[in-house]
Parts: C-alpha cells; sequence; structure tokens
C-alpha cells in the first residue's frame, strides 16, 4: 500500500509543479508581450513627438520654404547651419539618434555626418511629402532605428509640403528597455514559481495528512467498498468525524433511529449518480439534530481501544448498539457505532419462554391425565361401574391435575390456562402463592397467544420477583423457598368482546409513584439475575411495546395494593379475543350428557 501512496504522491507534486509551469510560462509569454508592445509604442511615441516638435519650429519651415523655392544642387550655408544647430540641439537635448530635415525633393538639409548633407535620403520620403506622417522600423546610414517621418508645411500657407523632418531612434535602445522588462519579468516569474514550488510541497504534504496517506485511487475504491458494504449490511451503521459529528449513515440506522431520509434508489433513477454518491447522500440525513443525544454520548465516551457496548431505547426499539473509535497511523480519524435491533430477538426469546412453560405444563397434564384415563380403564375392567362414575366426576370438578394456583378454574382459555399453572408452577418454587382473583371472567379465546402470553407472563415473573426479592430484604431465607411462602400475587382476567383486561398484583415492597414511567424503560439487570423491584431490565419495555402493536397499553396503577401492599400492573389489549367461546373446553373438559343427572345435580352443589 505505501509504495503505490508514494508514487501517487510524486504524480501529484509532478502534476501540480507542471501546472504551475505551463500557467507561469502563459503568463509570462503574455506579459512579455504586452511589456514588448509597450516599450515599443512608448519609443515610437517618443521619435513621432520630437519629430512634429520639430517640424512646427518656425525656423525649420522657413528653412525647408526656401530650400524648396530655390532646388539649388547644393543647399545653401545660411539655410543649413541655421537647421543643423537646431538638430544638433535637440539630439543632444533629447537623446536621439538623429535629426533629418529635408526639402520637398527628399534632399538632406541636416544630418549627424555632414558629408551626408546635399544628399538623398536613404529611405523613401514618399509618406510624409505625401501630407501623411509615418513611423517605421528601418536601417539606413546610421544603423537600424525606429524612425518618425513627419511632413514640413510651408512656412507661408500651412498647406504647401516642402519637406519632411525623419526623427531616429536606434533599435539598440529600444532592445536595452526590452531586456530590462524582461529581467523584471523573469525575476518575476521565477519567484512565482519558487512559490509555487513550495505551495504544492505544502499542498501535497497537507493533502496526505488529511487523507492519511490514501491516494485517489484508493479513496474512489474505498467509497464503493463502503457503498457495498453500508447496503448490504443488516445492522445500522453512523459514522462520526473526529469532532463527534454524525457524517454518514446507512438506511437501516435510519430506520432504527427513526430519522426521515430519501431513497437513494429513488436519487440514482433520477440523477444517474452512481452507487459511491448515493452512500455519501445519506450523510446529510444523519444530522447532529437528527441522532439522539445517546448515541452521540457513547461515541464521545468510547475508549481508545476496544468497544463500548449498551442497549439502548429508542422510540419503541430496544437497540444494542457498539462505538467503537477508528484511527489510522495513531491519528484519530472518529468513530463507528453500530446498531442491532434486539427488540425482535427479545421478544421472541420471551414469547419462547412463555410457549416454552405452557408446552411443559400441556405435557404434565398430558402425563397425569393418561395415568386418570389408565385408572378409569382399569375401573371399568374390573365391573367398578359406579366407582368409574365417582372417579370421573371428580377429575370434572378439579380438572386433570391439580394445580399450584388457586382459583385457576374459573379460567377457561386453554392457553391462559396453561401459562398461569406453568408459572404457578414456577412461583411455587420460589415460594409465592399465585392466585386467580374470583371476580375474574374471560368467555372468548385467545387468538394473540404469543403476545398476550408474553406480557401476561412478564407482569407475572416480575411481581414474582418483587415479591422474594421484598422477602429477602426482610431477612427471609432464600434457600428455604420450597418450603416457605415468601408472598402472594394475585391475577384479575376479565374479557369484554375482543378486548382482554389483566391486573397482577404483589405483596411485595411496591412501586414510588415518581418511578411509574422510569421503571418502563430499558435498564440493566441486578448481579444476581433479578431485576430490581419491578424489572429494571427489558421486560417492562417488551411488553410495553408488544402492547402498543395492539394499539394497547400497559401501565402501574397508582399507589400500593390496598390489600396485598404491594404493586399493580395493568394491561389492556383490545381485539385479542375471538368471540366464538367453544362450550367444549370448560372447566375440566365437563360433558354433563355422559353423566347421570343425579351425579351432575350433587357436582353443581359442591360447585
Amino acid at each position: 500500500m505505501r509504495r503505490p501512496t508514494r508514487s501517487f504522491s510524486r504524480r501529484v507534486l509532478l502534476s501540480q509543479l507542471a501546472v504551475v509551469v505551463v500557467t507561469l510560462a502563459l503568463v509570462t509569454g503574455v506579459f512579455a508581450w504586452m511589456g514588448a508592445r509597450s516599450v515599443t509604442e512608448v519609443t515610437e511615441t517618443e521619435a513621432l513627438a520630437t519629430a512634429r516638435a520639430l517640424a512646427v519650429d518656425p525656423e525649420v519651415r522657413r528653412g525647408a520654404t526656401r530650400a524648396s523655392a530655390e532646388h539649388a544642387q547644393e543647399p545653401d550655408d545660411a539655410i543649413t547651419s541655421a537647421l543643423i544647430k537646431i538638430t544638433d540641439d535637440l539630439r543632444d537635448s533629447s537623446g536621439i539618434v538623429f535629426a533629418v530635415i529635408t526639402d520637398d525633393r527628399g534632399i538632406r538639409l541636416t544630418h549627424p555626418d555632414r558629408d551626408n548633407i546635399g544628399k538623398h535620403v536613404s529611405t523613401s520620403p514618399d509618406e510624409a511629402l505625401a501630407g501623411r506622417e509615418n513611423i517605421s522600423h528601418e536601417r539606413g546610414t546610421l544603423g537600424e532605428t525606429v524612425r518618425a517621418k513627419v511632413p514640413i508645411y510651408s512656412s507661408s500657407d500651412d498647406e504647401t509640403v516642402v519637406g519632411q523632418v525623419s526623427v531616429g531612434i536606434h533599435a539598440s535602445v529600444l532592445d536595452a528597455d526590452l531586456r530590462r522588462e524582461f529581467l523584471v519579468l523573469g525575476s518575476v516569474a521565477v519567484l512565482a514559481l519558487i512559490i509555487g514550488v513550495i505551495a504544492s510541497l505544502a499542498l501535497g504534504r497537507r493533502l496526505r495528512r488529511e487523507t492519511l496517506g490514501v491516494g485517489p485511487e484508493e479513496l474512489a475504491e474505498m467509497a464503493r467498498d463502503q457503498g457495498a458494504v453500508l447496503r448490504g449490511l443488516d445492522d445500522g451503521v453512523l459514522a462520526f468525524s473526529s469532532s463527534g459529528e454524525p457524517t454518514l449513515s446507512n438506511a437501516t440506522a435510519e430506520e432504527l433511529l427513526g430519522i426521515a431520509h430519501v431513497d437513494a434508489d429513488e436519487d440514482d433513477a433520477d440523477t444517474g449518480e452512481d452507487t459511491t454518491a448515493s452512500v455519501t447522500a445519506g450523510a446529510a440525513n444523519a444530522s447532529q439534530a437528527d441522532v439522539p443525544e445517546v448515541i452521540r454520548s457513547m461515541m464521545l465516551d468510547a475508549p481508545d481501544h476496544g468497544a463500548l457496548r449498551r442497549r439502548v431505547t429508542v422510540g419503541d426499539r430496544i437497540l444494542l448498539a457498539t462505538a467503537v473509535r477508528v484511527s489510522r497511523d495513531g491519528v484519530s480519524v472518529g468513530g463507528v457505532v453500530t446498531l442491532r435491533d434486539e427488540t425482535q430477538v427479545l421478544t421472541m426469546a420471551r414469547q419462547l419462554e412463555s410457549v416454552t412453560s405452557m408446552a411443559r405444563a400441556l405435557r404434565t397434564q398430558r402425563h397425569e391425565f393418561a395415568n386418570r384415563l389408565h385408572t378409569v380403564l382399569g375401573l371399568v375392567d374390573t365391573g367398578a361401574t359406579d366407582e368409574a362414575r365417582n372417579y370421573l366426576a371428580t377429575i370434572l370438578r378439579t380438572g386433570p391435575i391439580a394445580t399450584p394456583v388457586e382459583g385457576i378454574e374459573v379460567i377457561t382459555d386453554p392457553y391462559l390456562r396453561a401459562l398461569l399453572e406453568a408459572k404457578g408452577t414456577t412461583a411455587a418454587e420460589a415460594g409465592v402463592t399465585l392466585a386467580v382473583t374470583p371476580d375474574s371472567l374471560v368467555l372468548g379465546r385467545v387468538k394473540e397467544p404469543e403476545d398476550v402470553t408474553l406480557i401476561l407472563g412478564n407482569l407475572i415473573d416480575n411481581a414474582v420477583r418483587a415479591v422474594v426479592t421484598n422477602a429477602s430484604g426482610s431477612g427471609a431465607d432464600g434457600a428455604s423457598r420450597t418450603d416457605e411462602v415468601f408472598g402472594r400475587v394475585e391475577v384479575t382476567l376479565l374479557g369484554s368482546g375482543p378486548e382482554l383486561h389483566a391486573v397482577v398484583t404483589d405483596s411485595g415492597g411496591g412501586v414510588d409513584d415518581a418511578d411509574a414511567e422510569s421503571i418502563f424503560d430499558e435498564g440493566i439487570s441486578s448481579a444476581d439475575g433479578l431485576d430490581p423491584e419491578h424489572g429494571h431490565g427489558i421486560g417492562l419495555a417488551l411488553c410495553r411495546r408488544t402492547a402498543r402493536r395492539h394499539h394497547g397499553r400497559v401501565w402501574l396503577l397508582s399507589g400500593h395494593d390496598r390489600d396485598l401492599g404491594g404493586a399493580s400492573f395493568a394491561m389492556g389489549l383490545p381485539d385479542v379475543l375471538s368471540e366464538d367461546a367453544d362450550d367444549d373446553i370448560s372447566t375440566g373438559g365437563n360433558h354433563e350428557d355422559d353423566i347421570p343427572a343425579d351425579e351432575t345435580s350433587a357436582d353443581d352443589k359442591e360447585r
């Protein structure tokens, strides 16, 4: 991994330097052209201005007018001497190379080289003699110069061209100015290149530090892998920056936390973006305002090494959250919180526990009932029919087996009866009496046995624990639970059409009114395996969530019970009972048609 990263860093640095060099070359070239153009224009303007000033001089106009009028073979010394003095003074004061005055034939009246006076100029005077100013770069008797040629008008009418003024500046002067411009521009370019190299190196180091030495190819590959992993995980994933801000979340995490988001697949279909873009789009939804405080605090509390695991409640969900800090090359880059929905697992576990208890109770009933049928069969085989009838009548009154639950004969539903018998056996083993109140009445049949038995079973278990805990705190010996009764748990069951209502009351220490809602929050069980008081663990949270799924509720009745002194939990579940009560399933399976009338009357009296 390191070698490709270094190679990439060198490529990035070379690319940056190439960009800097090309940019500087273009900028330098443009400014060089602009500088050369500016210097040339300044030189040409200077030559033109000097020629214009000389052409309008009155003495020059008179001299040129006289010379053009005479057209002598050799110009008159009186004319040329005055003009030569003017041009020499001008040349000495302005730094021009030459200032040549001619007549209307192009015959020189002045020249730095006196031998050239009276001769025709070496370059064409036609433009100036035609009345047009002219600037050119030409080579003459004095070398290559920048020349400005301006017409001289007659001193009498200002319209007739009587000669020209030609002013020249050496090209070497222009070249010297250009060299100075290029030297300054080159110095600036070199300085800019040095600054660019230093900036590129600094930028490269910062990029390597910020990306932890990972190049674009690796980042792109990581993004693709990240997208595939996040989409394929059943668990929720939340990524946090080193400052604790949420930066990324997958759809599962948003669903578990109840964060509203736009479906990434729909975005891809609408915009044509790839998977990487759609994955990172979820980060905007996982803002700090959306993520619950309990999750963000976990990330802050996570250790530098290892993982922090907590069971948290978000809405109606019970989540197992695991927070892990992430570092690369010793540098913290943030952290990750994974979320797993334990609600369904815990619900299924509690349901399975209830079903297992009922199945155990039913197996016990079946075994005991089989034994009693064998007894009846033996009595019939021996001809003791009267004893067989009496024995069957006894079974019909007491049920198929003896049960430790007081008053259970008023409950006819097989699921409720099996659950109560199973919980009664467990309670009896713990030294607690489980009883069904006489005013209980459920006519319908339970059609949601898993959820009903889960809620009712948890409430009974918590009540039994509360009784045992209260007795232990009072100094009772827990080792003799099977031989000593510590307290009592009473269950009231009422059916109203499709609705089922229940109240579970215990003789424990009760629950303070201030804790009426907090006990339904998810908590941690005590070290001995018993939830403190009424289950500050996950049982009550599961009960409430299951009840809400049926649009019902589970709550704590205020105050302590008047008779037992403990807590009372109530349950209301709509639409969990069917109204078609099976008459064949009655207390003890009573079939009165099979029993003589006198026996039936006796049984009724006993009831």
